[in-house]
């Protein structure tokens, strides 16, 4: 039964938005932190900081939402992932079985940051 998940069906899609997210992640997160730091805060060590987004995209891939799901305590963090999904996407070619009928694609994302 789990090689029937979404996730492993359409697995080259997902992958696609992972290559793309790796990148625009990053540089959103340095550039968040930075700020963070700047402004002379500081996150705690030892945690783990989870955002949960649902990302809607239209059957072409563009985003035309993003919903935190789940925030991880600290608002910049938050805001570094939402950028980061926008600066990746669109995000092309959603394979058909993706597309619910309402000619959405619903995209469960998590942003993890260990310190």
């Amino acid at each position: 039964t789990m090689l029937n998940t979404r996730e492993f069906v359409f697995y080259g899609y997902f992958q696609r938005i992972r290559e793309r997210l790796d990148r625009a992640w990053e540089k959103s997160l340095r550039d968040r932190l930075t700020k963070y730091f700047y402004r002379g805060r500081q996150l705690a060590s030892e945690t783990d900081y989870m955002t949960q987004l649902l990302v809607f995209l239209d059957h072409e891939g563009r985003i035309t939402r993003v919903q935190i799901v789940g925030a991880s305590g600290t608002k910049d963090l938050d805001e570094a992932a939402i950028k980061a999904f926008n600066d990746a996407g669109p995000f092309p070619n959603p394979p058909r079985g993706l597309v619910d009928p309402a000619g959405q694609v619903l995209v469960r994302w998590d942003f993890v940051l260990k310190t």
